[in-house]
């Protein structure tokens, strides 16, 4: 996915250095920039999301079990 991301920016900055008649020496280096920084967000986003989607999982998953284990336990 950060790879799409990154494509996506580098054909932005491409487009954009066409359409505003920039030294193509210029828009490419300005799309290589922008590919790299597009698949370096990509990467750090990819990484938040997912550390905080396993965090969130396993609180669930263990407020789940605290619960099915107050439901078995005979009162007192």
């Amino acid at each position: 996915m950060p790879f799409v991301v990154g494509g996506i920016a580098a054909m932005v900055a491409l487009a954009g250095g066409v359409l505003a008649h920039v030294d193509p020496v210029t828009s490419v280096t300005r799309a290589l920039l922008a590919f790299l920084l597009g698949w370096i967000g990509g990467q750090v986003w990819h990484v938040v999301l997912t550390v905080v989607g396993q965090s969130s999982r396993e609180e669930s998953e263990s407020e789940e079990s605290e619960q099915a284990l107050d439901e078995h336990q005979p009162a007192a």
